[in-house]
């Protein structure tokens, strides 16, 4: 036992120095430390108490070895997603992050994020160049000793902890926390996901027979065309049309006077897909669930006589959004490569859309789902945008006094370059869908599935489920429909605050399509919109959200 206990003693000396870096929890640590306290000895024991097996002290160390690195390894793992995600890998949208990936946007994140993979893998190695130079040093200090004869109560000991080991794996909490089941568990949890998904697909498909019931009613103008851009991982902050230093939106602002530009509206996911399950479809933060029942927007459209065309810098077939974007007359996936990883850039949907926008159907639905300032931030704008590299401005200057690393200093002149292409795609996309027709209504609407943190309020660049920064959007309107209103009509619209969670409301309003599924209460363009209510009940991480000091542009 006293074999057991050193190398026992090493292995959680290991987990508290992971602790102590901050990168698994308390409640970790707990976690891993009973797992470690049973299948240490329990497992390697059987090396010291089998008889074939005792004469090979190497198996033994080798055991051991083995179960403390994959401890180890499980930390340094855990420890890098909660840096980049803000939270333990467990929730939906981490595993969506994880598993509904390709080798080319698997490239790019490790393009993107390589210093924190490097950070965490030197950890691992260090740890386990540790570990090894112990076991070398006791393994050489039990060679010159006899080892004396095992008491029944050591390998009853042996039996019991292994047994306890064993036991623990019925309790689901202490299962899901084995490192060797961890991620095997979760990718079970993602795969019964996607097969949920497509049962969605199969029942709303089975319910089609039965839209009398959805008792939807066009309520619009005979002529009517809505583009809806969705952007990726755009944060106002970053925009000078919010108030942000850097001239980053010229073009948006010029045309200023012809938008509403709201002012306080956050993502109800800081992830894509989890974000888009709720904008499209009637999901939202206190029934998540309500896509596997209800008909999504693009159903709607569609009974209302839309045609409904999809363009998207995106990749094809991408999980759920595949099966959305399949419910479309037409679609147009301009991106052949690897996905958010290729050099593919937004403004090559501008010929798509003019074509989409000289369709003759006199009821469109338009979707652009674009890349936008999706990492890695430098490939998504030609080289001539790279406007903001090497400047030293008042930005540079607050990222300084906030003590950005350098790294995170260039990603943030990356990103605002991203910004700045964003900004001549988006206009150039309004200026097409104002010329068109000139006799229908028509309106676009962009906002996007979510923000980034880019060293607003951390060292940190990417997606953020613990910062505002990972959820506060901008969010545009240009409508035919509402030309001519007054200044005080529009303010009102602009300041009234808004989560993405209740978009398709908004969306059917646009479209003028009535159905049981839609809420004017919850249509941030209706006379019945009930602003206080919804503000109240806004969530950021589960936790109540106040928007922060609101800088802005008029």
């Amino acid at each position: 036992m006293n074999k057991l206990v050193k190398r026992l003693l090493a292995g959680l000396g290991g987990l508290l120095i992971f602790w102590a870096l901050g990168m698994i929890s308390a409640n970790e640590l707990a976690k891993s430390s009973v797992l470690m306290a049973t299948a240490l000895p329990g497992i390697a024991g059987l090396c010291l108490v089998v008889p074939g097996l005792r004469r090979r002290p190497q198996w033994f160390s080798a055991v051991t070895l083995a179960i403390i690195g994959l401890f180890f390894l499980d930390a340094a793992l855990k420890g890098f997603l909660r840096d980049y995600f803000g939270l333990r890998p467990n929730p939906l949208l981490v595993l969506q992050a994880l598993f509904n990936t390709n080798p080319g946007e698997s490239s790019e994140f490790l393009r993107h994020n390589w210093r924190d993979v490097a950070q965490a893998l030197g950890v691992l190695l260090l740890m386990c160049g540790l570990l090894w130079r112990v076991e070398r040093h006791l393994a050489g200090v039990e060679a010159r000793r006899s080892t004396p004869a095992w008491r029944a109560r050591g390998i009853v000991a042996i039996g019991s902890l292994l047994a306890i080991f064993i036991g623990l794996h019925f309790n689901p909490t202490m299962a899901k926390e084995n490192p060797l089941l961890f991620w095997p568990i979760r990718y079970l949890d993602y795969r019964s996901q996607m097969v949920q998904a497509e049962r969605m697909e199969e029942d709303l498909a089975r319910n089609m027979a039965q839209t009398s019931d959805w008792q939807v009613r066009y309520a619009g103008a005979q002529r009517n065309t809505l583009v809806w851009v969705i952007g990726e991982s755009i944060n106002r902050a970053n925009m000078s049309l919010y108030g942000y230093e850097r001239n980053t939106t010229p073009m948006l602002e010029a045309m200023r006077k012809e938008l509403i530009v709201f002012r306080d509206v956050v993502s109800s996911e800081p992830a894509t897909m989890a974000s888009l399950m709720k904008m499209l479809t009637p999901a939202d933060l206190d029934d998540p669930q309500a896509w596997s029942r209800q008909p999504d927007v693009l159903m709607l459209a569609r009974e209302a006589g839309f045609r409904i065309i999809w363009l998207s810098n995106q990749a094809p077939n991408d999980g759920w959004l595949g099966l959305v974007a399949r419910r479309a007359d037409q679609q147009v996936f301009i991106n052949k490569g690897a996905g958010r990883g290729e050099n593919n850039f937004d403004g090559n949907l501008l010929p798509g859309l003019e074509t989409a926008l000289a369709d003759p159907a006199p009821r469109k639905l338009i979707v652009v789902h674009l890349l936008g300032a999706h990492p890695t931030y430098d490939m998504r704008y030609p080289d001539d945008y790279a406007r903001f590299d090497g400047v030293r401005d008042a930005v540079t200057e607050k990222l300084e006094k906030d003590a950005r690393s350098p790294w995170i200093r260039q990603l943030r002149n990356e990103y605002d370059n991203a910004i700045a292409y964003h900004d001549v795609v988006l206009a150039n996309m309004l200026r097409l869908t104002m010329r068109a027709a000139p006799g229908d209504n028509a309106s676009l609407l962009f906002s996007s599935d979510h923000a980034q943190e880019v060293g607003h309020t951390r060292n940190h660049a990417g997606q953020s489920v613990a910062d505002a920064s990972g959820y506060e959007i901008p969010m545009l309107l240009w409508t035919r429909s509402f030309t001519g209103k007054s200044a005080e009509d529009k303010a009102q619209l602009e300041y009234r605050p808004y989560q993405t969670d209740q978009m398709e409301h908004t969306v059917l309003g646009l479209l003028g399509v009535e159905s049981v599924y839609y809420d004017g209460r919850r249509d941030i363009l209706s006379q019945r919109f009930q602003a206080p209510a919804f503000h109240q009940v806004r969530r950021i991480n589960g936790q109540p959200y106040q928007p922060r000091t609101q800088v802005y542009n008029d």
